[in-house]
Parts: structure tokens; C-alpha cells; sequence
């Protein structure tokens, strides 16, 4: 059915509904609370990609309990055309090759995390023929185990051709090189490769491609991490043709050297080359680079705020680069090309209070855009400039009513060292900002850009229960700049922790929160700050909800069962200098290990591990369970048999937050 609705004289809104899924939605009765299951159950679509001509949409979908391939032709957009039919599976990513074929990967959302299989490569058309395996998923033994220090061969998609050029991709090889990869150009009806690194400046981890597809930037490394000056990591390398020699364009420690950092980004279609740089300043910002003074040359994005290290738009039917999109207090595209900036303010003016991201395929004639709110999951439209027309096509979880989500706030607040801590406050619908409970959302990592303004199904359902949610972007989060990012180093259970207590403090002198109902609770390293919050500070926190947390500091750095140790060579050093040596800082490990203080928490803790965890093994929990329970703390303890770093399943995701609405009612209320 298509329904028309003229929303201004600028466009007119269409909006086309299409067959449901097999995705089972629960309304909820008046009255009563949203169901656990509107929030954690898996959204219908995922990855909507239009196909080079604009004619065709491609998008993951839920079948039968797997991820599956779906195909839409728009010329009779009636039907939804499954192209996949897996039962041990999931498509993990797709992507066009032409208007004929698509590429995949795959994943098994049914087993943990660090169990997942290297994924491979995989083409088919888009009536589900002529389909070839590119590059096989990775074997293990009998046990499902690979073997210490292995790597197994693969093939992975670098990019995809603009514009198409057959049936060829570019792909990422480690057929010549188990440990660093070549760049093969592949014809994904035959699997057959080209090689297209026949030179190498040294050991390759990242190549960057110019427009005819030649590889004329790249970075090497050093064969083992060091903290020491003298031992440069990365090398930045650049050559002006496929046969021209290469040249040492920067080398630096990307640790101690911050203000060296650089890294390629990509070519335009003049051949430049833009790069992300610190060059001296505290953020990073995209420069062009001058080959002949062999330095950075004109600086083409910066922002007071945040770092840009990448997240150019290009449009492939005019060749130009038109615009960036910069992770800002909220994900935002500017715009070089005044065409994309005026389709952008017309999106802006009909989809008022969203982010509108847009793209355009090769024709250009149709634009993809992808609209988000803080209260709304997600919905795709496609946008004709010449007529004016916006198609709401589908919605990401269309079962949630953005009417009955809660406002997500951007603030910032003062930490007590002066600096200024960004976060995200989420406050629960039709409730006034005054006197409410408080959970306290801790990001995992740490060391990356934890929140971003948008949905977050975690922080909506807990508004969604009366609780106002923070989620802090505290000191040693990424994105910020290196003086943010750095202060947080070896700062576990120190001022990392002293930033959220003075996020909440802030919250209550404000009026917004009530101190004597705060909770706090995280994943991974947010787990570790739960409970170092509870051995800290129980004057603040009423309640502690951690998941597959680090608990000790020694354990997890020294750990040999853990994938991070065996899979990774350089994690014993990456450890030292992120979060300390174990025996040179082992007083300051001793202080700062939950695990070593539990005797210090009185205040009731859930906790929830996945047994299969090779990241955070469960001795983290198990050995923090029974420290609690000697000390007669009040623990509720749950271990999933199916899960690793992070819970997949659906049901497991689902119970777990019933848990937790459990747990809180009976600590804070609601």
C-alpha cells in the first residue's frame, strides 16, 4: 500500500510499507510498562545498501532466527525477495558488486563472541545464482579451538569498484604474507586474483588506494610494540604511481609521539592525498598532503571539538568530494558541494529533530538517507532531488513508538581537576527533570568513543522504567583529543573513577537526581568501574550491575587463556602502557583491584558472565562471587553456558535485562 502525505510545499513524504518479517512484535497495553522484548530483540533491518544503478535494495533481515539477504527491486517494491536461506549462520556484512551481484561475510551469532570463525568471502546474484565461496570460513580443530599463535589464510573486502568495473572487488590477502596482507583485485564470479602490491615499502598493516585503484599509500609497523622513543612503531609511506619508488612520508611511536601521529585517509579524484593528523595541536584534522615539500599541506577539516580522522563522502557520479561526517556531539555531514547542502537542509526541514545521513548511489538519481533520533530507532528513505519526493521506506525497529521514549540530553560537567567531562543524560518520558533515580551507564573499552547521541536500547529501557541515565564520555575516551584520551591513562579506579562520581554529584546539585537512590553498572571495563565504584565509594552507590567485568587487574593482563594474550603479540606491552606492569605497579594494582578489596563492598551487586568468555574469563566473576558471598554481601550471580565477551542471543540478552529491572526495583525503586 502507498500512501502520499505533503508535508510542505518542499517535497512531498511517501510512505511504502512493505510485507512484514518473520520479526514478532509485542505491544504494549495501556498502562503497563514496554515489554523487556521491544527493546533487546533484534532490529528487522540492518545494512540497507542501494545498488549502483539505484534500482535495487539490499538489506540483512531476520529469517528463521538467522540473518539473512533481502533484495528489493524499486521499479515493484510489492516484495521482499530472501536470497539466503542460512540455519547455522548469520550475514554479517554485504555489499554491491553490480546491479547483478552482491559480496558477504558471515558470522554465528549463535556462539560467543571470541569463539566467532575468521568469516570469508562469499558472492551471489541477486536472484540468488552463480554463487562462489571467495575465501573459505576459518577451520579449528575438534574442540572448536584454533591453535596458539595461528593465523589462518583469508581474502577480505577492501572496497568495491566506483564505478563498477565487471564483476571485480578489491580484496585484502594474506595468501603471499600470513601476518600482512597484499591487495589482490578479484573477480568474484570465478574467485581468481590479481595482485596488485607487487611492491612493498616493509610489513604492511593498512594500504590506501587512489581512484584507478592503484595502491599509493600505506603504513607499516615495527615487528614488536615498545614503549621506547628510539623504536619507532609506524611508518607513513606514499609513492606517486604504481611503479614510482615508495617514500618515507613520517614515522612516530603512536603512543609516546602523539603530536607526530598521522594516517592516510584516502585519495581524491585529482590524485591528492588527505591525511589525519595531530600536526602539534591537541585534535586531529584532515590535511592534503604536498608531495613536493614531502609534509602536510593545506588543511582541509578541523573542529574545535573533536577529532577528524576520517569520514569523507565522495559522490561517484560527479567525482568530487562533497562533504565530511564528523562524530561530533551528535554524528553530523558538511557539506563542500552546494547540491548536497541544499538536499540536506530540505531533508533537515521534513525530518525535523533527527540526524539525516545521506548517500547517493552511482546514477544519481536516487539519494539513501538513513534518519535517527534519540527516541527514534531508525528508518531508511529515498530521496528524489528532481522531483522532490521522499520514500519512507523501512523501519529499523518499527514496533518502538518514539512518542513513548525519553529525551536524551548532550551536557557536559566540570570533573574536580577542572576538566570537562562530555556525557549523554537520558530522563524517562512525561517526567519532570527533578528528584529522579539515577543509573550510571559505564562504557566498555575504555580506551575508544563510548556514547553518541542517538537510540540507545539500553539507556530507553531504563528511562523507560523511571530512571534517569548517564552515560559518560569519561577521561581516556577517544574522540575528545590526546589530552582527554591520555589522562586516562593507567587511570583505572583513579581519576577515571573520579569522573563519574562528580557526573553524578553534578546531577544532584542540579536538582535532577536524587543522591540517595544512584546506581551504577557497566560491561567489560564498565564492569570493572562498577565494582571498583563499590569497594570506593558506597556513600554513592546504592547498587552495583556488572557484566563480564574485569575484576583484577593482575588476571587480566597476565592471563594467558585470554584471546587478547594469545592472539595478540603486542598485548603484554599494550598493557604497561594503557594500564601498568603488573609487578613494577603492583601496589598500585592492589589498590586498584576489586577483587583485592572486596572486603571494602557492602552494597548489593547482579552479576552476569558468559561462560565461554576468553576476552574476561570468568575467573574474573567467579572468584569475585565468592569473595562477596564470604563477606555476606548480597550477590545475584548468573552465568550464560552460550555466551562469551558481550551476550548474542537474543533470549539471553532479553533475560538478563529482566534481571536487572528486577534488581533495581528492589535497590532503588521505581
Amino acid at each position: 500500500m502507498i500512501l502520499f502525505k505533503r508535508l510542505s510545499t518542499a517535497f512531498a513524504v511517501v510512505m511504502l510499507f512493505l510485507p512484514a518479517t518473520n520479526a514478532q512484535t509485542t505491544p504494549a497495553s495501556a498502562g503497563k510498562p514496554i515489554p523487556v522484548e521491544d527493546f533487546f530483540k533484534n532490529p528487522r533491518f540492518t545494512q540497507v545498501t542501494l545498488s549502483p544503478s539505484g534500482r535495487y535494495l539490499a538489506a540483512i533481515i531476520p529469517i528463521n532466527d538467522r540473518r539473512n539477504i533481502a533484495v528489493i527491486d524499486l521499479n515493484d517494491a510489492t516484495q521482499v525477495n530472501v536470497i539466503t536461506a542460512f540455519k547455522e549462520s548469520d550475514v554479517r556484512s554485504i555489499a554491491w558488486v553490480n546491479d547483478d551481484r552482491l559480496v558477504y561475510s558471515l558470522v554465528d551469532l549463535q556462539r560467543p563472541l571470541a569463539d566467532q570463525l575468521g568469516a570469508g568471502l562469499f558472492a551471489v546474484n541477486r536472484d540468488a545464482t552463480q554463487y562462489r565461496e571467495l575465501s573459505a570460513v576459518e577451520v579449528r580443530d575438534a574442540r572448536g579451538n584454533r591453535a596458539a599463535g595461528s593465523v589462518p589464510r583469508y581474502a577480505s573486502l577492501h572496497d568495491v569498484m566506483r564505478p563498477v568495473q565487471g564483476d571485480d572487488i578489491i580484496v585484502t590477502s594474506n595468501e603471499r604474507n600470513l601476518r600482512f596482507p597484499d591487495l589482490f583485485r578479484m573477480d568474484t564470479r570465478t574467485g581468481r586474483k590479481t595482485l596488485i602490491t607487487e611492491s612493498r615499502p616493509g610489513d604492511v598493516v593498512r594500504w590506501v588506494i587512489d581512484r584507478d585503484y592503484v595502491a599509493r599509500a600505506a603504513v607499516t609497523t615495527a615487528d614488536k610494540f615498545s614503549a621506547d622513543k628510539e623504536k619507532l612503531k609506524q611508518t607513513v609511506w606514499y609513492r606517486e604511481s604504481a611503479t614510482a619508488p615508495w617514500r618515507k612520508v613520517v614515522e612516530f611511536h603512536p603512543f609516546t609521539e602523539p603530536q607526530k601521529q598521522t594516517s592516510p585517509v584516502a585519495f581524491d579524484y585529482q590524485g591528492r592525498l588527505i591525511l589525519a593528523a595531530r600536526n602539534g595541536e591537541d585534535r586531529e584534522a584532515l590535511y592534503y598532503y604536498d608531495p613536493a615539500g614531502n609534509k602536510l599541506g593545506e588543511r582541509l577539516v578541523a573542529h574545535k571539538d573533536y577529532d577528524v580522522d576520517g569520514g569523507l563522502l565522495f559522490d561517484y557520479n560527479t567525482k568530487k568530494l562533497v562533504g565530511v561526517q564528523i562524530d561530533g556531539e551528535k554524528t553530523e555531514q558538511f557539506w563542500f558541494d552546494k547540491d548536497w547542502a541544499t538536499w540536506h537542509k530540505m531533508l533537515d526541514q521534513a525530518l525535523p529533530g533527527h540526524v539525516n545521513l545521506i548517500s547517493r548511489n552511482t546514477d544519481g538519481k536516487r539519494l539513501l538517507v538513513y534518519s535517527y533520533s534519540d527516541k527514534d530507532p531508525g528508518k531508511y528513505y529515498l530521496f528524489d532531488a528532481e522531483k522532490r519526493q521522499l520514500i519512507e521506506f523501512l523501519a529499523v525497529r518499527p514496533w518502538i513508538k518514539p512518542q513513548e521514549m525519553g529525551e536524551q540530553r548532550f551536557i557536559r560537567y566540570p570533573a574536580r581537576d577542572g576538566m570537562s567531562i562530555p556525557a549523554y543524560l537520558t530522563l524517562p518520558a512525561g517526567k519532570a527533570a527533578k528528584d529522579l533515580p539515577l543509573v550510571v551507564l559505564v562504557h566498555g573499552g575504555p580506551y575508544v568513543r563510548g556514547e553518541t547521541w542517538g537510540f540507545d536500547r539500553e539507556a530507553q529501557f531504563l528511562a523507560s522504567r523511571g530512571y534517569a541515565v548517564l552515560q559518560a564520555d569519561f577521561r581516556g575516551s577517544t574522540g575528545y583529543g590526546w589530552k582527554h584520551y591520555s589522562s586516562g591513562l593507567k587511570q583505572w579506579g583513579l581519576t577515571m573513577q573520579d569522573d563519574l562520581n562528580d557526573g553524578v554529584e553534578a546531577l544532584v546539585k542540579q536538582g535532577i537526581v536524587n543522591k540517595d537512590r544512584v546506581c551504577i553498572a557497566g560491561a567489560s571495563y564498565g564492569g570493572y568501574a562498577v565494582m571498583m565504584g563499590l569497594v570506593r565509594d558506597p556513600q554513592i552507590w546504592k547498587c552495583g550491575i556488572n557484566w563480564v567485568g574485569v575484576t583484577d587487574l593482575s588476571l587480566l593482563t597476565n592471563a594467558t587463556w585470554s584471546d587478547t594474550n594469545r592472539y595478540w603479540d603486542d598485548a603484554e606491552e599494550w598493557y604497561k602502557f594503557a594500564i601498568g606492569d603488573s609487578s613494577a605497579d603492583r601496589q598500585r594494582f592492589e589498590q586498584t583491584s576489586p577483587l583485592r578489596n572486596a572486603s571494602k563492598i557492602t552494597r548489593p551487586v547482579l552479576m552476569a558472565y558468559g561462560a565461554d568468555d576468553q576476552r574476561v574469563p570468568i575467573e574474573h566473576g567467579e572468584r569475585m562471587k565468592s569473595a562477596l558471598e564470604s563477606n555476606k554481601v548480597a550477590v545475584e550471580y548468573v552465568l550464560y553456558p552460550k555466551e562469551g565477551h558481550g551476550f548474542l542471543l537474543e533470549a539471553n540478552n532479553i533475560d538478563f535485562w529482566k534481571r536487572v529491572e528486577a534488581f533495581l526495583a528492589k535497590n532503588l525503586g521505581n
